[in-house]
């Protein structure tokens, strides 16, 4: 389980710590935070949903650690695959359930990608009103298409390009933040003495928890990226030092800009207006800086969606590379670029698809990623390293999770209830890709004569 060695045709070592902290940053950030703002509020009537972020942080971080000790263990492209093939043996049951999380990426991925893009298009009307409102799908579309172009080239430009991706990102949450540091109130972090309120034409908190599960169902998707860098583990230059810091220090990082940001807009905003809102950022900065400081912000925020719809796309586009390399999927996909280096028909193959999704409501489109991801890889991975720790207990592991077994626990709970939470439930997305992934499996592995329906000798 070492590091594998450069080759012929093999992916080059370019990503170091900071370019694969901006990765996992700008993929973690997106547009998600920006849309899903007034969401998390309604759904917790007001101010009580900073208990939602935090709750979010937490299974991030327990998460994160599980990933983390993973990703050291086993540093190669693909990630998730990778750790579900291995630890429920490759041979066996390992095949199965790593071809279950490939199933579900070619639906979750692009998905992914096309909220990035739907919510840069709802964010551009901000800065130029007179879109038509048809045209929202269309922008989407023709923004995951352009990332795509900008992917095909070699990785190491990709790398520095990053940076700088980031640096817009940090900009974007800096300016906020600091526009609300002179506002801040104590009251916006008591969220536990919040009151309830409900915005005039949304219906009030549900469910047994006052509405935690939908807040925490969109939290989450909002920390979604920490394990990004482990799709790129084989471009990563010293990956089992360097992969590990990158998902801890990322987590931490974006966890505190959300909380400032969220109660620096809850320290200006009433909490009924900022629920109501359809670009609640904007009208946070119009209200303490002016519009035309709104109008700036809100480009900035574009770029943050551009930068995550990019992280994605690259990140994506090596799970599939990886799992034709292994010939676990459609070979075409193993196809690397013949000078530049990058995988041709995946990261055609994702662009095209996420274009295509990119006409689907943006709610829709959320519910779906975390219904179809929360089962595999994110349960199946955290049994994953219980797994290897029992069945390898003296295999090397540079990085150990923090505070085991805890971590591992507490994120398999918090993961329970983001899927079987009352206001969403196993959505029927989640139940048909696994069933319809099983059955592909099964099909294929008849023809190829390959377990299960290969026997074996005595």
């Amino acid at each position: 389980m070492s590091v594998p060695p450069a080759a012929a045709g093999a992916l080059k070592r370019e990503i170091g710590l900071w370019q694969g902290t901006a990765l996992n940053v700008i993929d973690m950030v997106g547009i998600g935070p920006f849309v899903t703002l007034p969401l998390i509020l309604a759904a917790m009537g007001g101010g009580r949903a900073l208990g939602a972020w935090l709750l979010g942080a937490l299974l991030a971080v327990c998460d994160g650690l599980v990933t983390a000790e993973l990703s050291a263990t086993l540093p190669r492209a693909g990630g998730s695959y990778a750790f579900l093939s291995e630890a429920y043996g490759p041979g066996r049951w390992g095949r199965l359930v790593s071809f279950l999380f490939l199933f579900q990426i070619v639906f979750s991925a692009p998905l992914s990608m096309a909220s990035g893009a739907i919510g840069f298009s709802r964010y551009l009307k901000f800065v130029v009103p007179g879109i038509p409102e048809g045209w929202e799908a269309p922008v989407a579309s023709a923004l995951c298409a352009a990332v795509t172009l900008l992917l095909c080239r070699r990785i190491g430009a990709i790398g520095k390009f990053s940076v700088v991706l980031w640096v817009g990102v940090l900009a974007t949450l800096g300016i906020v933040i600091a526009l609300g540091l002179p506002h801040l109130t104590w009251e916006a972090f008591r969220f536990w003495a919040a009151p309830v309120e409900t915005a005039p034409g949304l219906p009030p908190p549900s469910g047994a928890f006052g509405g935690l599960g939908a807040a925490l169902i969109l939290a989450v998707y909002d920390y979604l990226g920490y394990y990004n860098i482990c799709y790129i583990a084989e471009e990563v230059k010293q990956p089992t030092k360097t992969i590990p810091r990158v998902i801890v220090a990322s987590i931490l990082l974006v966890a505190l800009l959300y909380i400032l940001m969220n109660v620096s807009i809850l320290s200006v905003l009433p909490a009924k207006e900022a629920m109501a809102s359809k670009a609640t950022v904007s009208d946070f900065v119009a209200a303490v800086a002016g519009r035309p400081m709104a109008r700036a912000v809100t480009l900035l925020i574009l770029w943050t969606a551009f930068a995550s719809v990019f992280s994605l796309t690259l990140g994506y586009s090596r799970i599939l590379w990886a799992a034709a390399r292994d010939g676990n999927f459609f070979r075409p996909f193993a196809r690397l670029h013949p000078t530049e280096g990058y995988p041709v028909v995946a990261l055609v193959a994702l662009g095209g698809t996420a274009a295509l999704f990119s006409f689907i409501d943006l709610k829709k489109v959320v519910m779906a990623i975390l219904s179809i991801r929360a089962v595999i890889p994110f349960m199946a991975q955290i049994v994953a390293a219980l797994v290897l720790r029992r069945r390898l207990p003296d295999a090397a592991r540079p990085f150990r999770m923090w505070l085991y077994p805890l971590p591992a626990f507490l994120a398999l709970l918090l993961w329970g209830f983001v899927l079987l939470s009352p206001e969403k439930g196993l959505e029927a997305a989640g139940v048909v890709v696994m069933g319809a992934g099983t059955i592909a499996f099964l099909v294929r592995a008849r023809l190829r004569g390959e377990w299960p329906w290969k026997r074996t000798a005595g």
